[in-house]
């Protein structure tokens, strides 16, 4: 059962006739300044048969649009919307298939897991850790760019705010961060290098900071999230070689540590447990110097996301189950705990619209929420993603 504290978005029922997407005034003649229509709401789930075959499914806008059989094993990590489009791959050991919509687009040898995917003008970029031994390779339309016989690829398609998962891009070119493992006694380091495409743009030696949390590039500047000893155990902001000290209050501990790009800036996102504000949970996007966005509550807080205005977020219970979904401080609680967030990428808010999916523990029952519509699905399975476009 659901309760409403108040209206949570702004975004017209199904029954308002913006909903049809044509922009029209009472005569029916298009009205150039009515409400644009709400965007597209995607999801994608994997449904499990009797006989433990799977699909993939493609939702759009509530309504089953899209099914395509997984081979072998299924795995939430093999399939990702692509503006509005369902590219899915799949793997025996040998061979890579990659497919658009169900149809065959490329193939070539070898066994990956893909950490970095993004279409480019056309060409679709792939990022794939080998399975079962070290190394990647880069590749355009399946064709090797680049590949290294070491190497682990630093981030995934988990990171939610980078739409090509391990990648990201500018008007420069395609983006991507390795770390070469190296013994120094019994003591691991790591030697990171940041790519554009093909050639190294920069190589962080090894031991150049206790940890580090992230690498990004954005508008040609690499960027990274850090911890140094050499000055106090500083959590840092690195801009090119630009350290920015952060200030981190001396009742939180601080968690994550993972870069976004919100307006234009690139922000640290992470949280902190301790007491912040009043609270024992504290999600934030911030910069090194202040905290522009930031949730509080007593309660665990699982994700929190920004379209640069508008800010929502869910409360968990310890048992990891949704209790309440936040926009801004608009809520819907869920009066009996029975619902979770499969995962990262199952939340989205763009335009002040937020996007959600929700599925029970036990794969029968599920909810998904555009605006203010919610909807109940029953299958056997879980929801992998959702996208507002």
């Amino acid at each position: 059962m659901l309760s409403c504290q108040k209206s949570l978005f702004d975004t017209p029922p199904r029954s308002d006739p913006s909903w049809n997407g044509t922009r029209r005034d009472s005569t029916g003649i298009l009205d150039p300044d009515a409400p644009e229509p709400p965007p597209d709401f995607y999801a994608t789930a994997l449904c499990f048969g009797e006989d433990e075959s799977a699909d993939v499914v493609l939702f759009k806008n509530g309504e089953e649009v899209l099914r395509v059989p997984v081979s072998g094993r299924p795995e939430p990590e093999r399939h990702r919307l692509l503006k509005g489009h369902l590219w899915t791959d799949a793997c025996d050991g040998t061979e890579v298939v990659i497919s658009r919509d169900g149809e065959e687009r490329f193939r070539y040898p070898g066994d990956e897991l893909l950490r970095g995917f993004l279409e480019v003008k056309g060409k679709l970029y792939t990022l794939g850790q080998r399975q079962g031994k070290e190394g990647f390779s880069l590749r355009v339309n399946g064709e090797e760019r680049f590949s290294a016989p070491t190497g682990t690829i630093l981030g995934g398609p988990d990171d939610n705010e980078w739409e090509g998962g391990a990648f990201s891009q500018d008007t420069s070119g395609v983006y991507y961060t390795y770390g070469i493992p190296l013994w120094k006694g019994e003591e691991l380091l790591w030697e990171y290098r940041v790519m554009r495409e093909n050639q190294v743009l920069k190589t962080l030696p090894a031991g150049s900071a206790d940890a580090i949390f992230d690498i990004r590039v954005h508008n040609g500047i690499v960027y990274r999230s850090e911890l140094r000893s050499s000055i106090r155990n500083t959590f840092c902001l690195v801009k090119d070689e630009t350290y920015q000290a952060v200030e981190v209050a001396t009742t939180e501990v601080p968690h994550y540590w993972k870069l976004t790009v919100v307006n234009e800036e690139i922000l640290l996102k992470g949280y902190s447990t301790g007491i912040i504000g009043g609270k024992q949970y504290c999600y934030w996007l911030r910069t090194p110097s202040e905290i522009p966005f930031m949730v509080t509550d007593n309660q665990r807080i699982r994700e929190m996301v920004t379209d640069g205005e508008h800010v929502a977020y869910l409360v968990e219970s310890p048992e990891g189950l949704v209790r309440t979904a936040y926009l801004d401080k608009a809520g819907i609680t869920f009066t009996s705990d029975r619902y979770e967030l499969p995962s990262s990428r199952c939340i989205q808010l763009k335009k002040g619209v937020l996007g959600l999916a929700l599925s029970t523990p036990d794969r029968q029952k599920h909810l998904l929420i555009r605006g203010r519509e919610v909807q109940t699905l029953e299958f056997n399975g879980y929801f992998t993603s959702v996208q507002i476009h």
